[in-house]
C-alpha cells in the first residue's frame, strides 16, 4: 500500500489522538490495534502488501476502516456537546429553586448564584461571580455573632437535634441587614474529569425563628408584667440548688405577697389592678441586681432569685423591695391607694431541699409575715420549723375532710334582741361548729384559717345554707302552714371565696326552690373588711341576692372609719357595729360617740343597726338611749344548736342575762 493509500486511515486515528477525553483513548486504541492487524500495518511490510494481488480489496478495506473512525468520532462528538449542555440544564433548573444556591470552584470561587440567592445575600450575580464564597455568603453564629467560613474552617457539624447542616446562624446582607436561615452545605466532584468544587443551599426563617422565640418566651414569661412566670421560675430555682449542693454556693429566695391588693383590684376594676401590678414590678425590678431574677408566680404574689447572694445583702434586697413597694401611692381616677409587701426569705445553700420543699418554705414564711402584722419580712430558720398553727394544718385539714363526709358539722344559732317594740319577728345568728375525734366541739378559729388557706371555705358555706334551709323547711311542715316572709330572719356568714364565687347565686336559687322556704328568711353577712377587698364582686352578689328576698349586713363595721365612703354603693340592709367599740362604750366616751355616728349614719341610709358583743346592762341601756335597733351577745343570749322546733330564746323575746364572753361568732 502506497502512503497516499493509508492517508485515510492515519487521518483517523490522528483525529482520535487529538482527543484527550477517555472515550477518545478508547477508540484510538481500538483503532489502532485494527490497524496494526493488517498486513500492511508494519512499515517494514510495505513493500510486499504492495506486490500482493487484489490491492483494490485493501483499499477498499482501508476506505472502510476510515469511514468507521468517522462514524464513531461523530458519535463522541455529539455525546461530548450533550455532556457539555447538562450542567446548564442542571443551573437553569436550580435557577428557579426559592432557597438559594451558591456553587464555587475548587478554589472557592463563585461560579454560580440563583435568583433566590440574590434576594437574599444583596448580591446580583454579575458582582458575585468570581467572589470567594465568605465575601458574598457573610454568616456568624446566632448565639456567639462569631463568623463562620466553611471553606475555611469546614462544614458545620450536624446540631443536637439531628437536623444535620443546620446550624443556627444569622446571614448579613451586602446594605448590613441580618436575617436568620438555616443552610445545607457540602463539597461537590464533576464525574466527567474529577474537578471539585463547593455549593450551599440556604433558606430564609426568619419568620419561622421568630415566631418560635415568641412562643418560647410566652411559655417562659408572664404576658402581663413580662416577667418569667412560675414555670421558668422553677427551672432557673433548680439550677441554683444544683449549683448550692454541688459547689457549695450560696443563693437567696424571695416569696412576695403583695397586701391590700385586692382593695385596688375590686374597687377600682381589673384594668386598675393590672396597671399596679405593672407599676410594682418596675419599681420592684429597680431593687434587685443584673444577675438576680424577678417573677409573677400569679395574682398578686410574686418570687425573686438572689443569685450568689449571701443572707445578710438578701436580707437587704428584700427589705429594700418592702420599702419601696409601701412608700409607692397608686392613683387611679382621682383616688389614691397604699399597699404593702410580706415577704418569706429562705437562702439556698448546700443544705437546702429540693424546689418543692425550698418553695413550700418560702411560702409559709411569707403567710407568717402576714399574720405577724404583714409589711415585714420573715426569715427562714430550719431550727425553729413551721409556726405552729401551720404545722397542725394537716392534721386539720384531714379532720375537716372526715367532718364532710360523716355530717360532723354541727349548726348553731344565737339570738339578736330588737331594742324598739315596732320590732317583732326573731333574729338570729347562725353559726358553725366542728365535732372533734372525742365528740367535742371545735369552734370555728380553730379550722377556719386551715380551711380557708386550702380553699374550703365554700364548701363549708354552701352546707351552712344547705342545713339552715332543710330545718327551716322542716319547721315549715311541722307547723302544717308554710312559714310567713317575716316569721324571723337567719344570718348566714359569708367567706370573701364565696363572694368571688361566679356560680354561688345560682346555687343559693337553687336550694331555694329545693326547700320551699321564704328567701326574706335568709340573710347573709358579709365583714366590712371581704366587703371592701372585694367592692365590686360583693356589690354584684348582693344586688343578685336581694333580687331573689334575700337580705344583706355588713359585718363587724366601723374598723376602718373610710367605711362610710362605700356604704353608698352596697345595698346593706343591716349596720353590725363592731364588738371592740360597743364593749367598753359605757365607759369610754369616744367609743359611745364612734357608735352613735355610725348609727345616725346608717339609720340616714336607711339601714338598721345591730350591735355586737354586748355584755352588761349599761351598755344595754347606753343602745337604747341611742336608739339602736338591735343587740347582740352572751348578756342577750348565748349560742345554742338549730333545731327543727323554735328555740325558747325567741319565743320568750327577752334578753338573757350572762357573763361576758366571746363575741357572737366565736362563741
Amino acid at each position: 500500500m502506497s502512503p497516499p493509500e493509508r492517508m485515510p486511515v492515519r487521518a483517523a486515528v490522528g483525529i482520535l489522538g487529538l482527543r484527550s477525553s477517555t472515550h477518545g483513548s478508547r477508540l484510538r486504541s481500538r483503532l489502532a490495534g485494527a490497524c496494526m492487524a493488517m498486513p500492511w500495518a508494519d512499515p517494514c511490510r510495505a513493500e510486499e502488501a504492495l506486490l500482493a494481488p487484489n490491492a483494490t480489496v485493501m483499499i477498499a478495506l482501508a476506505a472502510l476502516l476510515a469511514i468507521t473512525a468517522c462514524m464513531v468520532i461523530t458519535r463522541y462528538r455529539k455525546l461530548e456537546r450533550r455532556l457539555q449542555a447538562e450542567p446548564a440544564r442542571v443551573w437553569a433548573a436550580l435557577s428557579d429553586l426559592r432557597e438559594g444556591v451558591i456553587a464555587t470552584d475548587a478554589a472557592g470561587r463563585i461560579i454560580f448564584l440563583n435568583k433566590a440567592a440574590e434576594d437574599l445575600t444583596g448580591w446580583t450575580a454579575a458582582d458575585a461571580l468570581g467572589q470567594p464564597m465568605h465575601m458574598v455568603y457573610r454568616i456568624i453564629d446566632e448565639h456567639s455573632r462569631a463568623t463562620l467560613d466553611y471553606i475555611g474552617q469546614g462544614a458545620p457539624q450536624p446540631s443536637a437535634h439531628g437536623d444535620p447542616g443546620r446550624a443556627a446562624v444569622r446571614l448579613i446582607r451586602r446594605d448590613g441587614q441580618e436575617s436568620s436561615v438555616h443552610d445545607s452545605f457540602s463539597q461537590v466532584q464533576d464525574g466527567l474529569d474529577g474537578r471539585r468544587g463547593y455549593a450551599v443551599v440556604f433558606h430564609d426563617v426568619s419568620q419561622l425563628r421568630a415566631l418560635a422565640q415568641q412562643l418560647s418566651w410566652q411559655a417562659s414569661h408572664d404576658s402581663l408584667t413580662g416577667l418569667v412566670n412560675r414555670r421558668e421560675l422553677e427551672s432557673r430555682l433548680g439550677q441554683l440548688l444544683d449549683s448550692a449542693h454541688g459547689q457549695g454556693r450560696q443563693h437567696v429566695l424571695l416569696y412576695i405577697d403583695l397586701d391590700n391588693f385586692k382593695i385596688v383590684n375590686d374597687s377600682c376594676g381589673h384594668a386598675a389592678g393590672d396597671e399596679l401590678l405593672r407599676s410594682l414590678t418596675s419599681l420592684m425590678s429597680t431593687k434587685i441586681r443584673g444577675s438576680d431574677t424577678l417573677a409573677r408566680l400569679g395574682g398578686d404574689e410574686f418570687a425573686a432569685l438572689l443569685e450568689t447572694c449571701p443572707l445578710d445583702q438578701g436580707l437587704r434586697i428584700a427589705n429594700a423591695i418592702r420599702e419601696v413597694v409601701r412608700d409607692f401611692r397608686f392613683v387611679w381616677e382621682g383616688r389614691s391607694f397604699a399597699v404593702g409587701a410580706s415577704i418569706g426569705l429562705v437562702p439556698l445553700d448546700a443544705a437546702s431541699g429540693d424546689s418543692a420543699e425550698v418553695l413550700t418554705a418560702a411560702d409559709t414564711c411569707c403567710y407568717e409575715a402576714k399574720n405577724k402584722g404583714r409589711d415585714r419580712v420573715q426569715v427562714h430558720r430550719r431550727q425553729q420549723g413551721l409556726p405552729r398553727d401551720v404545722a397542725g394544718e394537716p392534721q386539720m385539714i384531714a379532720r375537716l375532710s372526715h367532718a364532710f363526709e360523716n355530717g360532723d358539722f354541727v349548726l348553731y344559732q344565737q339570738y339578736t334582741r330588737p331594742l324598739k317594740a315596732a320590732v317583732s319577728s326573731p333574729h338570729f345568728e347562725v353559726l358553725v361548729r366542728m365535732r372533734g375525734e372525742n365528740g367535742e366541739l371545735v369552734p370555728p378559729m380553730a379550722f377556719i384559717p386551715a380551711a380557708e388557706r386550702y380553699n374550703l371555705l365554700t364548701a363549708i358555706d354552701r352546707l351552712v345554707i344547705t342545713e339552715l334551709l332543710q330545718v327551716l323547711a322542716a319547721r315549715q311542715r311541722a307547723g302544717a302552714s308554710p312559714l310567713a316572709p317575716d316569721a324571723g330572719l337567719y344570718s348566714v356568714n359569708l367567706s370573701g371565696a364565696s363572694i368571688n364565687d361566679s356560680s354561688f347565686a345560682e346555687f343559693v336559687r337553687r336550694q331555694l326552690a329545693r326547700f320551699p322556704v321564704p328567701a326574706s328568711l335568709l340573710c347573709f353577712e358579709v365583714t366590712e373588711t371581704t366587703a371592701i377587698s372585694n367592692l365590686t364582686k360583693a356589690a354584684e352578689l348582693m344586688h343578685e341576692l336581694k333580687a331573689m328576698g334575700c337580705r344583706f349586713a355588713l359585718d363587724d363595721f366601723g374598723i376602718g372609719m373610710s367605711s362610710f365612703a362605700y356604704l353608698k354603693y352596697l345595698p346593706v340592709d343591716f349596720l353590725k357595729i363592731d364588738g371592740t367599740f360597743v364593749r367598753d362604750m359605757a365607759n369610754d366616751e369616744m367609743d359611745c360617740a364612734i357608735v352613735e355616728a355610725i348609727n345616725r349614719i346608717a339609720h340616714i341610709l336607711g339601714m338598721q343597726t345591730v350591735a355586737e358583743i354586748v355584755e352588761d346592762q349599761a351598755t344595754l341601756d347606753r343602745l337604747c338611749r341611742l336608739g339602736v335597733d338591735y343587740a347582740q351577745g352572751f348578756y342577750i343570749a348565748r349560742p345554742e344548736p338549730l333545731q327543727a322546733e323554735m328555740p325558747v330564746t325567741a319565743e320568750l323575746g327577752a334578753g338573757i342575762a350572762g357573763t361576758a364572753g366571746m363575741g357572737a361568732r366565736s362563741g
